[in-house]
């Protein structure tokens, strides 16, 4: 973080991994080689200022990014720290939220917005998320907050017990469209899908167990797929 306005001016991006207890479980119960948990991508963009939408503050240029996103996360400052400026010269997170807010709504960008307050203090605070972006307290709540920003959810796949992995998928989406996620060769030569519930298979012990209990079920490719979801595709050349 630059400690002056505007010295952060091209886009940082990060793709950061979904905390996950379920795929912690799946590791645990199959012992897999390697272990792939979900990611979202975040992409920091510099701050808005008034009259962002006139081109004022590199207004135009942070805009046209913030157009690119499927969601905004506000991330406002709450810590006071001589040493790091504030371009209106005070620390007052309700104002910076309305003037954000002003100049997304003057730049016509409508998206869903998550307001996260960056604070040393970890604690409620009424319509903000709280973080402390030094410490990292709250990051994890921030990530999986995001994640329901998104309206995503999350199934898993299990290879051959080498190999648990996490995906995130929009909801609504079919098995196809899952499979094609997944591995286009995987979509193109899509026969059926293998699906256990999470729950069902943990409370079995495996995979082979479910099976044998009845929890395993054959799917087409119009199945929407549920979040919690295990997955085998069956698939021809």
């Amino acid at each position: 973080m630059a400690a002056y306005p505007f010295t952060t001016i091209e886009p940082n991006v990060g793709v950061v991994e979904v905390p996950d207890e379920r795929l912690k479980k799946l590791r645990e119960m199959i012992g897999p080689e390697k272990v792939t948990p979900a990611v979202v991508k975040f992409i920091d963009i510099a701050g808005l200022v008034k009259d962002a939408h006139k081109g004022e503050g590199l207004g135009n240029q942070f805009l046209a990014k913030i157009r690119e996103v499927d969601a905004v996360i506000q991330v406002i400052r709450g810590f006071k720290d001589e040493s790091v400026s504030h371009y209106y010269g005070s620390i007052d997170p309700q104002r910076d939220k309305e003037m954000v807010d002003l100049e997304l709504a003057l730049g016509e960008i409508k998206k869903p917005t998550l307001y996260v307050l960056n604070q040393d203090e970890i604690g409620p605070v009424e319509g903000f998320l709280v973080v402390n972006a030094k410490t990292g307290e709250g990051v994890d709540e921030l990530i999986q907050e995001a994640y329901k920003l998104l309206d995503l959810l999350t199934f898993y796949t299990v290879k051959g017990g080498k190999e648990v992995r996490a995906w995130s998928l929009e909801k609504g989406l079919s098995a196809y469209e899952a499979s094609e996620k997944v591995h286009t060769d995987m979509a193109k030569g899509f026969v059926k899908a293998e699906v256990v519930d999470y729950d069902d298979l943990v409370g079995a012990g495996g995979w082979q167990e479910a099976k044998i209990k009845g929890k395993v079920r054959l799917e087409g490719r119009d199945y929407l797929v549920k979040d919690g979801d295990v997955i085998e595709f069956k698939f021809g050349k």
